[in-house]
């Protein structure tokens, strides 16, 4: 087993055994350990820290962008069947980006297995990320802006892999959510804001699996920001705006603490931040969307999806309007 996976599992072992807490439904105990593994060897491959920077200049900090080195890193020539994924050029990185360059490593991962190759190139051009950088085969340097193309709708605002996970039909998604503390942003007469005893108790945390993908909507009511009850941004000045991160699950400690991989932010030194494994609380989070691929064969079809088609919704949470909750289960394919 994988390094970082193998630790987990120990802890994730030990906080199970503490909590005794049963599955409702065995939709949730299914996995493709397939899968799974290549998340965990997809993970191996990256490095550690490597600096947390999302600006298109260059600094004093960092001589390189995240932008620049995601496109050195996804390496593709017109002719190849797929990418040269280089994962240890992507420093410096953001969680988005980490998150979006594991998913496609997991892909590569999975499709090299038993000499299969399910993946044609055409999926993996489709799933390039168009950074503003020319290459051969981005010829004009063109971006793909939030909800555009398949990178496009991994880095906008609101759960964007669990959107690509439900077009593609590639696996499923669950949520929880804590409710919204200010009585504005409640959709519905009944919602409320849970106890941390009733959210840290609630049914989704058992149903995740390690390599499950995360978005996390933060939790900032102690500071008196309800942000975790927002999905997107509305780009209105002053107003409430989407507090996230795009990770993936790497079980519980033994306190029950949420364990996530991803890029992460170090805001007292950039330069000390990047690729690892971070802990949070579970009140520390106010939504949470879990997506499991199980049907990774299904990329195949990114093929269909080209660079500059754009995912109204995703697109929209970009600087237009805020989403609702009943809108993103309709989006994630959620009961």
């Amino acid at each position: 087993m994988n390094r970082i996976f193998a630790i987990c599992a120990i802890m994730a072992a030990v906080a199970v055994a503490a909590t005794g807490e049963a599955y409702a439904d065995d939709k949730y105990e299914r996995v493709n350990t397939e899968w799974q593994a290549a998340v965990a060897a997809a993970i191996d491959s990256f490095p550690e820290g490597g600096g947390y920077y999302t600006g298109r200049n260059t600094n004093a900090q960092f001589r390189r962008t995240a932008w620049r080195q995601m496109n050195e890193a996804f390496g593709m020539d017109p002719t190849d069947s797929q990418p040269r994924l280089n994962v240890s050029a992507a420093v410096p990185s953001f969680d988005a980006m980490a998150i979006y360059l594991a998913l496609l490593k997991s892909i590569q991962v999975w499709d090299g297995g038993d000499g299969r190759q399910d993946v044609p190139n055409l999926s993996w051009f489709s799933m390039k990320p168009f950074c503003g950088v020319t290459d051969v085969i981005n010829n004009r340097g063109y971006t793909q802006a939030d909800g555009e193309g398949l990178w496009g709708m991994a880095k906008a605002n609101g759960p964007g892999i669990a959107v690509i996970v439900k077009e593609l039909g590639a696996g499923f998604s669950f949520m929880g959510y804590r409710g919204a503390k200010t009585e504005a942003y409640r959709e519905d007469k009944k919602e409320r804001y849970l106890s941390d005893e009733e959210w840290v108790a609630a049914p989704v945390w058992p149903q995740a699996r390690k390599g499950d993908f995360m978005k996390i909507f933060w939790n900032r009511n102690e500071s008196g920001s309800d942000c975790g009850a927002i999905i997107g941004d509305n780009g209105k000045p002053g107003e409430e705006q989407e507090c996230s991160t795009v990770a993936i699950f790497m079980g519980y400690d033994g306190d029950g603490n949420v364990m996530y991989w991803s890029s992460n932010d170090n805001a007292e030194n950039p330069v000390n931040g990047g690729y690892g494994v971070a802990v949070c609380r579970r009140t520390d989070i106010q939504r949470v969307v879990f997506t499991r691929i199980m049907e990774p064969e299904k990329f195949a079809d990114a093929k269909d999806w080209r660079a500059s088609k754009v995912h109204k919704w995703l697109r929209e949470l970009g600087g237009k309007r805020h989403g609702t909750g009943k809108e993103l289960k309709k989006q994630c394919g959620i009961d």
